[in-house]
């Protein structure tokens, strides 16, 4: 059977219908319909002519289609505004806007360049007479418009997803007529629906950017960006910018495999992928021959497996064998191959992306990741959805959050989310030399934006609207890696620490996985908090808000000394002073001002105050100064000393959590219990702690008239799950997960404890923190709850306006 000619993440989509053949010409011109579909970027309300004539070869012809989004059913528009040209008539010479552009020295910009095929075409393709094109509904379905832009997915893709990680707004595509001006600095997208590495790939779709065009747009991008800044700095724009190659799916599954006895199919697989590798490299050393530096290299991902292939050639839903062989032998010779080039040129210029390993974990296990299914496409029709293009005929899942595929062969854009999050924090198996966070760091340094260093004024990023900020502060149970940055024994940054987290890497959290802020940004709309201390904390990032808790500190200055380096709670407030002081850089005071009443507070801290002070030793300093009731008093003074200081800071929906249930934790149990029974005097010291502290709150809220900081009793929360666990889905409340000695209770988790097969059946992963699982549920209290939480729980507190108390 002749394949659908699709191809897999890194690849096209095909259309049903041929494109109709068009005029024959050198020069073409390319035109916008009033209401054309659109990119992230475009106005739908002009009808701007491409500001060139772009020379191409003659059998090239490249003239836009006339999709409105506004008519019925997603069908195309044919009537001409005043404006509009008719197909092949030479476009007018370009018109200027109101005003003279601004400089492009006015703003810095971090340029980015993105070429290959379909995962990664942002919309080049609706300029095109072509059947690779994603231009009509429901494909955009989720994305800021809901309109179709050319992205083969829902919403967002790969390179929109690294835009937002870089600061960047979403490319356009370089066909786009409004590709001119100071846009031109942001960078450009001149990937096509269909191409391969070969030229003879994808041919059914006739008029594509294949490579060599993409190059020749390249050069001609690099004029008349030189025509706007000069040649001097467009050379370091193009140098010192970011750029992603995704090639190689369509070479097999539009080439190789498109038919049998296809005329490339004459030469064996294992002399093919040696020939596309050597091919992939002449691309690779002609861009860098055109000044590019960064370039992360990315292949197909295991073809075998999209739902397209399943539904051709898998009965019980296997992946196949085939196409997987042949994803099998490109990755490593195409890692050999960046690898040596890289010697070649004595620099880490290229940046290989193992796309096979990358989708591996979220195929072969859709339910860690939080999908419920990865065989079967949401859009579309046939075996596993996975026949032809996605259309307003097909089958449309609800929820696409909960599929790894959009179509037949592309992700959904939650799926390019943690594709992404992998490139961005991947070790040397998943990214080599380097992942993106560090390519981000150097090209930071290299536009000197680093700890402070600018050289002009960063572009202004624009709040969105749709999100609230979420900051906080506290110790371990809610750090997200502040302490990796520091040098302290007090961190979670080895395994088996993030064994369930996206990447299945530690990341800092002490938890098998999410922690409570994770989750409270998944009930709240926001991405998952980067640590203060993270470099790539800059730029839009910023407006997401921070994490700047640090594991080991307490209310007090003394708590947990033995840790050294540790960011104690007047350093986390200093620092979310400069924060705010960074931020009114970018947005302004007023708009920062804004965002920091509107946002949302977590802050936890007390345990460490007994744990790692009061009772660290026997006669410590502080047990020999206070009797126990007298040092919670003094505990809870301090505490409201912190709380005040966020308040005058500007925090007006503050979540204030006390100490858990301190006798009753593995650790706690180990030394102190010989039956399970928890230690009574820590048990004591939680016992009085949280009531004080409940009525330390409340008397702040009448104090300032209005209910500015909610409590959520966590010592008494816990203990519904540590005396009926069973209740709960647990197996166990007494032993955590990770850990050696009674109870698993001794020392942190290490590469060498004892490590139990399923994190969910515990309460506790170590011996003081609880299990994702966990923290889900205490998080799903916080929200709804009513018994713990108070005077009003989570999603009452998020409705509510103090923006002027």
């Amino acid at each position: 059977m002749t394949r659908l000619c699709f191809v897999f993440w890194l690849c096209l989509v095909v259309g049903v219908i041929a494109a109709p053949s068009g005029p024959k010409g050198p020069t073409v011109a390319r035109i916008r319909s009033r209401g054309a579909s659109v990119g992230p970027n475009d106005s739908p309300n002009e009808t701007p002519v491409h500001p060139r004539k772009a020379s191409v070869a003659p059998d090239k012809t490249h003239v836009i289609s006339h999709g409105n989004p506004d008519a019925p059913n997603g069908t195309h528009s044919t009537s001409k505004g005043a404006s509009e040209l008719p197909i092949g008539a030479p476009a007018p010479a370009p018109t200027t806007s109101s005003g003279p552009t601004p400089s492009p020295k006015q703003k810095q910009v971090r340029p980015f360049f993105v070429f290959g095929d379909s995962l990664v075409d942002n919309g080049n393709n609706n300029f095109l007479y072509t059947s690779a094109r994603a231009d009509s509904l429901p494909y955009g379905i989720d994305s800021p418009r809901h309109l179709p832009t050319g992205r083969f997915s829902n919403g967002l893709n790969i390179p929109d997803v690294i835009s937002e990680y870089i600061g960047s707004e979403p490319l356009l595509p370089y066909l786009s007529p409004q590709l001119n001006g100071q846009k031109l600095l942001i960078g450009a997208n001149f990937a096509s629906a269909g191409i391969g590495i070969l030229n003879d790939t994808g041919f059914q779709f006739m008029n594509v950017l294949r490579m060599p065009l993409q190059i020749e747009y390249f050069k001609e991008y690099q004029q008349r960006l030189s025509d706007v800044i000069g040649d001097k700095r467009a050379k370091e724009l193009v140098n010192q910018a970011l750029t992603l190659v995704s090639l190689g799916g369509n070479d097999f599954v539009n080439n190789y495999y498109l038919y049998p006895f296809s005329n490339r199919a004459q030469i064996n697989l294992s002399q093919y992928v040696p020939y596309l590798i050597s091919e992939y490299r002449k691309i690779l050393v002609e861009l860098y021959d055109l000044g590019l530096r960064r370039v992360i290299v990315m292949g197909p991902g295991p073809l075998g497996c999209a739902p397209a292939e399943r539904a051709q050639h898998s009965l019980n839903g296997e992946c196949a064998p085939e196409l997987q062989n042949a994803s099998a032998l490109f990755q490593p010779q195409l890692s050999q191959m960046v690898q040596d080039l890289n010697v070649h040129y004595g620099s880490d210029v290229f940046i290989g992306s193992n796309a096979p390993l990358m989708h591996h974990d979220m195929i072969s296990d859709p339910q860690s990741f939080g999908f419920k299914s990865s065989s079967i496409a949401c859009c579309g029709q046939g075996p596993f959805n996975g026949l032809g293009l996605c259309t307003q005929l097909s089958f449309l899942c609800q929820n696409r959050d909960e599929y790894v595929f959009w179509d037949a062969f592309h992700p959904t854009e939650r799926a390019s989310r943690l594709i992404v999050q992998q490139m961005m924090n991947g070790t040397h198996e998943y990214m080599k030399p380097m992942n993106l966070s560090t390519i981000i760091i150097f090209i930071l340094l290299a536009f000197g934006l680093v700890f402070g260093a600018e050289k002009s004024p960063t572009p202004s990023p624009k709040i969105d609207k749709t999100r609230r900020a979420f900051f906080v502060f506290g110790d371990s149970l809610v750090d997200n890696g502040n302490n990796n940055f520091l040098a302290t024994s007090a961190r979670a940054d080895s395994p088996p620490y993030g064994i369930d987290y996206p990447t299945h890497r530690p990341t800092g959290r002490f938890s098998n996985g999410y922690n409570i802020p994770d989750i409270i940004g998944q009930y709240i709309g926001a991405d998952p908090l980067l640590p203060y201390l993270d470099p790539t904390l800059t730029g839009q990032k910023l407006l997401n808000g921070a994490n700047f808790a640090s594991a080991g500190i307490g209310i007090l200055n003394d708590t947990g000394v033995q840790f050294v380096n540790i960011v104690r709670m007047p350093s986390q407030l200093q620092d979310f002073e400069k924060y705010q002081h960074t931020v009114s850089g970018l947005i302004g005071a007023e708009k920062t001002k804004k965002l920091i009443n509107d946002a949302l507070v977590l802050i936890t801290c007390g345990g460490n105050d007994f744990v790692n002070n009061y009772y660290l030793v026997p006669n410590s300093v502080r047990s020999l100064q206070y009797k126990l009731p007298e040092y919670v008093t003094f505990l809870i003074s301090e505490y409201q000393k912190i709380l005040m200081k966020l308040y005058e800071l500007g925090a007006r929906k503050v979540i204030v959590t006390g100490t858990g249930p301190l006798g009753c934790v593995p650790a706690i149990l180990a030394l102190h219990s010989k039956k399970g029974e928890c230690a009574p005097d820590l048990q004591q010291a939680a016992d009085l702690f949280n009531p004080q502290l409940i009525n330390m709150v409340d008397s702040l809220n009448k104090k300032l008239g209005n209910n500015v900081f909610v409590t959520v009793e966590t010592n008494y929360l816990h203990m519904n799950f540590i005396n009926n666990p069973k209740a709960f889905g647990f197996e166990t409340s007494t032993n955590a997960c990770c850990g050696q000695g009674p109870y698993n209770g001794l020392g942190l988790c290490t590469v060498l404890s004892n490590l139990c097969k399923n994190r969910d059946a515990h309460v506790f992963w170590d011996g003081y923190h609880p299990s994702e699982r966990a923290n889900r549920l205490i998080v799903q209290e916080i929200f709804n709850g009513s018994k713990f939480v108070k005077p009003l729980n989570l999603s009452i507190l998020m409705d509510l306006d103090f923006t002027k108390v």
